[in-house]
């Protein structure tokens, strides 16, 4: 006979096996064929609380049958412990036992148990072990664990990014429910390296790669990548994930989000392609204002070391004058621009006969036209054609489109003109010049969109006058569209207008240049501007018309003057020195002998509010410089009484 480890040499084998079920560290019960138990040993008596003398463990080992327990055969116990009897081993799932159900004191548990038969030789089931294990806590961990996911699970597809996760070695394993519907693609579908499909192929390299660094390193993982949209579009996302490390900083999971950027990164894009567009336009504006400057420098000193030579006085203040024109015309043009885009340009309407129009845009840019040696052909229909609109603001309209068309063609050129009627009036005007490149086309109605500029375009620009167009075309409830074959190609502006029916068309105001009439009685005027050529030049103007001209430089003077001389109108700057125009008019206005002089604003602010401001201070008039002479002339003739308005602009 073999000696065993657990005995000294001679114990029987039936007390060996009695030390080793007693001291086994799993709890064990005996069971007799009859389903009745024989023995318990000390682990079992530990996992149910008994001891010696119990009355649990008497009832047990007193003819206590556990096939016909009422209870385990309700918790499906007893089919397998049948099936053991059969002489099959077999693995009994996890019960739960409430110690309280047998009057019993202490905590339920779950326990899961193994039955195995005792064979005999001839292959009998002698007897039962039932090995029991308590799964408390096991089973506790892992519904909290599933507790834990599905809450997980709901807060990552409430979540408005798309949520995956991946093993430590990269392969995903899960996305939420965001991911799905981001890509149309069926539920599980993503897991694995699937996921590398989805994404656009110029990014696929550098996405794997910076993935795979993080991998090996287990530095967070960041990145941009355009992913494949449902509807077939690669849309911009920003990729991110941290890597989930256990308690010996081993990576045991990455999670991460991928976030729709698609619309704030187009946002951005254009943000700077706009600011980019605004730079350019400050740099062209910087350049634009200081190139009048130097040819009204030069002549200013011709006049002073040649006032004796009459033809280079005249010279000169021809210079002047076309100088100070374009400066004016650029000024105007961002006054218009931010008129319009505010809302704040209010049309003069009446009937306007359109071929007078388009000769008037063409006399404006004659000049250039004539300067480059381009050719203008015009076409244009019998008869009147007339729109109801304003005629300054149309003829400014065909300028802009002419001048576009002069500056972007080279020398030599050809430009076209012409004037059709349908249903509508439309309005054409085509060149030869550089033409349009594809991608600038949807945008030259823009603020501040120009071309490329080129050295022999003299004339520059602002890049605001196909933007005025646009406005001024739709406010007149029109349409203005571009076509351009590309570089090279030249291109065709056509603006379309609601025609307006033969009977309701008036003959339209000549809208030419207001002459300077000598004056029909003479006026005692008062000038006050704190800018001394302003106020000189404006005083020899008026004095030239047979006017008597007094000039200040300060609201203090004014007053003064006025104080000694009566003045039928006082021409009045805002930004003075002191008191400014708007409380110098309301003194003057404050005093009796004063209540018919016209007052006449002539300043540079011209905002609504401002004009609102020299309204309530008692101004009968608000012009902004530079001012129509002829205009103003008028303005004085007629008086306080004269126009029929107030703080008009």
């Amino acid at each position: 006979m073999n000696s065993s480890p657990l005995a000294p040499a001679g114990v029987p084998t039936e007390q060996r096996f009695q030390t080793l079920f007693e001291q086994a560290p799993f709890s064990a019960q005996l069971l007799s064929v009859d389903g009745h138990t024989l023995q318990v040993n000390r682990a079992w008596k530990d996992l149910w609380g008994t001891y010696e003398g119990d009355p649990l463990l008497e009832f047990v080992l007193s003819g206590y049958d556990m096939l016909a327990d009422p209870q385990l055969e309700a918790k499906g116990v007893t089919p397998y412990l049948r099936r053991a009897f059969a002489g099959e081993a077999v693995r009994i799932p996890a019960i739960r036992y409430d110690p309280a159900e047998i009057g019993k004191p202490g905590l339920a548990r779950w326990v899961e148990a193994t039955a195995r038969p005792i064979i005999t030789p001839d292959g009998r089931v002698a007897e039962v072990l039932l090995i029991h294990e308590d799964v408390t806590e096991r089973l506790t961990a892992e519904r909290q664990l599933r507790e834990s996911e599905a809450q997980f699970r709901t807060i990552a597809d409430a979540m408005p990014q798309m949520v995956w996760s991946t093993l430590p070695d990269g392969q995903a394993d899960y996305h939420n429910q965001q991911a799905y519907e981001f890509t149309g693609m069926p539920a599980a579908t993503l897991d694995g390296e699937r996921w590398a499909e989805i994404l656009h192929p110029d990014e696929r390299r550098a996405t794997w790669d910076r993935w795979r660094h993080s991998l090996e390193t287990g530095e967070p993982y960041e990145t941009e990548c355009r992913l494949q949209h449902r509807s077939g579009e690669y849309r911009w996302v920003l990729v991110r994930a941290l890597p989930v490390r256990n308690e010996a900083g081993d990576v045991v999971r990455w999670m991460g989000t991928c976030t729709d950027i698609h619309e704030h990164k187009r946002m951005r894009d254009e943000l700077l392609a706009s600011n980019r567009r605004k730079d350019d336009f400050l740099a062209m504006l910087a350049h634009e204002l200081r190139n009048p400057l130097a040819p009204i420098s030069t002549a200013a000193h011709l006049l002073q070391t040649s006032a004796s030579d009459p033809a280079k006085v005249q010279h000169s203040a021809q210079v002047i004058e076309r100088q100070v024109r374009h400066m004016t015309e650029l000024v105007d043009d961002l006054l218009d621009v931010s008129r319009v885009t505010r809302g704040l340009v209010e049309l003069d309407r009446a009937p306007v006969e359109m071929k007078g129009v388009v000769a008037d845009a063409i006399e404006q840019v004659r000049p250039l036209v004539e300067s480059r040696g381009h050719v203008l052909s015009t076409r244009m229909p019998p008869g009147g054609v007339h729109v109801m609109g304003d005629r300054p603001r149309l003829v400014q309209v065909v300028s802009n489109l002419l001048n576009n068309a002069a500056k972007y063609t080279p020398p030599n050129g050809a430009l076209s003109v012409s004037l059709s009627v349908d249903e509508a009036v439309e309005i054409r005007v085509a060149d030869n010049g550089t033409g349009i490149e594809p991608e600038l086309l949807p945008h030259v109605f823009e603020l501040f969109t120009q071309g490329a500029r080129t050295p022999d375009r003299a004339q520059g620009g602002l890049g605001l006058g196909l933007a005025l167009v646009k406005s001024l075309v739709e406010l007149h409830a029109g349409q203005v569209s571009v076509e351009s074959a590309g570089q090279g190609q030249g291109a065709a502006f056509t603006v379309r207008l609601p025609l307006l029916p033969v009977d309701e068309a008036l003959t339209p105001s000549s809208g030419g240049p207001m002459s300077l009439p000598a004056a029909s009685r003479k006026l005692r005027i008062l000038v006050v501007d704190d800018n001394q050529d302003a106020a000189d030049t404006l005083g020899l103007l008026l004095e030239s018309l047979g006017h008597e001209v007094q000039l200040a430089h300060d609201s203090a003077r004014a007053l003064e003057l006025v104080g000694h001389d009566a003045f039928d109108a006082c021409v009045l700057d805002i930004g003075l020195p002191g008191l400014d125009g708007y409380a110098l008019a309301r003194r003057l206005r404050a005093q009796p002998s004063n209540a018919d002089v016209t007052l006449i604003a002539l300043t540079g602010y011209g905002s609504a509010a401002d004009r609102k401001k020299g309204d309530d201070a008692g101004f009968d008039h608000y012009r902004v410089k530079p001012a129509d002479l002829g205009e103003l002339a008028r303005l004085l003739q007629a008086g306080r009484g004269g126009s029929g308005e107030r703080a008009a602009g």
